[in-house]
């Protein structure tokens, strides 16, 4: 017999429509008032209160920018290049995701910044040491590794995004200037003076942007894939002093 769930969920355009049921229902409360919010475009991970990240259940407050599965190549990739026992700081941090990953797998000591206050309060409730601020704001370091999911659509293309996006989101996780490369150029020229010589600079980009940022004072830059192949973002070492 057909779940009629799964199948209300396919009819309306939901691609995973099996395991969205199962988590709409693993959820509880009102199963017919959480459907009837995610029908609405709400961000799944809003309606359940937590989203799956790198094998770790990260919570998510409503309001809160959900983290996506391809970030998992670039905090993957900032793990490998963690020490044990080190220190970093996670600009834009949201849910505070990256953070979290970098401290359950390295045991790191990790700051993370955030312009607004949900989403500090949201990485705090994921035991991240979260502040408000615009990306470094003050934190000197010296950091083995910078990481950071910088709004990076550029402006024009904003109107492309999936159509429900802004019902919901706000354009400050998004906007990334004329180019989407604003905030990365920031978070590039503040890692040159938090980085140790030798520590690792994680930014996730899109399209051609790996190519074109520049990032002067680095070296050994990498395009960082996912696990189908796709630019998600760069990572680069800082040059010896």
């Amino acid at each position: 017999m057909r779940d009629p769930l799964v199948d209300l969920l396919m009819r309306n355009g939901f691609v995973a429509p099996e395991e969205e049921a199962t988590e709409l229902r693993a959820a509880g409360g009102d199963l017919d008032a959480l459907v009837a919010r995610r029908l609405t475009g709400e961000p799944l991970a809003w309606i359940t209160g937590t989203v799956e990240f790198c094998g770790r259940v990260i919570v998510v407050q409503p309001g809160v920018y959900v983290p996506r599965w391809h970030t998992e190549s670039v905090a993957w990739r900032a793990v490998a290049r963690m020490p044990p026992g080190g220190a970093g700081i996670d600009l834009c941090t949201g849910s505070g995701a990256i953070a979290a990953v970098l401290i359950a797998e390295r045991d790191a000591r990790m700051i993370a910044t955030d312009l607004d206050p949900l989403c500090v309060a949201c990485a705090r409730a994921n035991g991240v040491d979260a502040r408000v601020g615009d990306l470094f704001d003050g934190e000197t370091g010296p950091f083995d590794v910078v990481t950071a999911v910088v709004p990076y659509v550029p402006t024009s293309d904003l109107p492309l995004l999936q159509r429900d996006t802004f019902a919901f989101e706000t354009t400050l996780a998004y906007d990334g200037g004329e180019d989407g490369l604003d905030l990365a150029r920031r978070a590039v020229e503040g890692a040159r003076r938090v980085l140790k010589p030798g520590g690792a600079l994680l930014l996730e980009l899109g399209g051609r942007q790996p190519e074109t940022l520049a990032l002067d004072g680095f070296v050994d830059v990498r395009t960082i894939l996912d696990e189908e192949g796709d630019p998600r973002g760069i990572e680069a070492t800082a040059a010896p002093g």
